[in-house]
């Protein structure tokens, strides 16, 4: 099983036994880190002997420019056991475009996975499970899309009801321990209409409770998320193999 660590900043690789280093930006295009953060964070992987996984955003129409700017850069420098995780269809074009050869996965936002705490409590049975336990390539023509992309792996959530196996040839990656439950476009800490980097940050996790769950949601920027530490039975029978630790919400 292969485990791997989200980096927080560009030069510094946590401690464990790790054997691939991602960073970049899941969910926000203005928490994707600046160009030179990029390179470094390959040189970064590439002098401890660990291949690199730069993970791109959602992307919105004025950061275009900037993220063909940053691709154009940075596919030279990728080598070997490299990949580029696309975050949104409209990179996956613009990935393709650029690179025929680059290793592409597809993120965790494109999985259409069934999300949120409350399905802990529809009372499910076994067949309702496993429809909870899919998303979006677990369809044959949405198989057939990545196929045409020459894409093997998926990026999931770690579910709370669990997690379906993935259909061949696919493989997976997981990631721990939080799960996305929700994102949006809109930052509540941003004003409407402000586009460009991100200056302040994403302020302070906010925790949100109601009394029609147990469990709780984490709050960052504009993603919500779940705490899952607890690993699915059976990886290799899930096709996966690969986890994906991040030491702090993601962005």
């Amino acid at each position: 099983m292969q485990q791997a660590v989200f980096l927080s900043t560009a030069d510094v690789i946590p401690s464990g036994d790790w054997s691939r280093l991602y960073f970049g930006a899941e969910f926000c295009p203005w928490r994707f880190p600046p160009l030179d953060s990029l390179v470094q964070s390959i040189e970064t992987a590439h002098r401890s002997g660990l291949p690199v996984t730069i993970a791109t955003p959602i992307l919105h129409e004025t950061f275009l420019p900037f993220f063909k700017k940053v691709l154009k850069t940075l596919l030279p420098l990728l080598i070997e056991g490299d990949e580029l995780l696309a975050s949104d269809l409209g990179a996956v074009r613009m990935i393709r475009q650029l690179s025929a050869e680059v290793t592409l996965v597809v993120g965790r936002l494109l999985s259409g996975q069934k999300r949120g705490p409350r399905i802990l409590d529809l009372g499910l049975n076994e067949a309702e499970l496993d429809y909870f336990r899919q998303g979006r390539w677990y369809q044959s023509a949405a198989r057939d899309y990545l196929a045409e992309q020459g894409v093997m792996r998926v990026e999931l959530d770690n579910l709370l009801q669990g997690v379906a196996p993935l259909p061949e040839p696919l493989v997976g990656s997981l990631h721990l321990p939080y799960a996305m439950v929700t994102s949006s476009r809109n930052c509540p800490v941003r004003k409407p209409g402000d586009y460009g980097v991100c200056s302040g940050g994403c302020g302070p996790v906010f925790k949100l409770t109601t009394p029609q769950t147990a469990q709780p949601l984490l709050q960052a920027g504009n993603t919500q998320f779940l705490l899952n530490r607890q690993l699915p039975e059976a990886l290799d029978h899930l096709r996966i193999d690969r986890v994906v630790h991040h030491l702090t919400l993601p962005g």
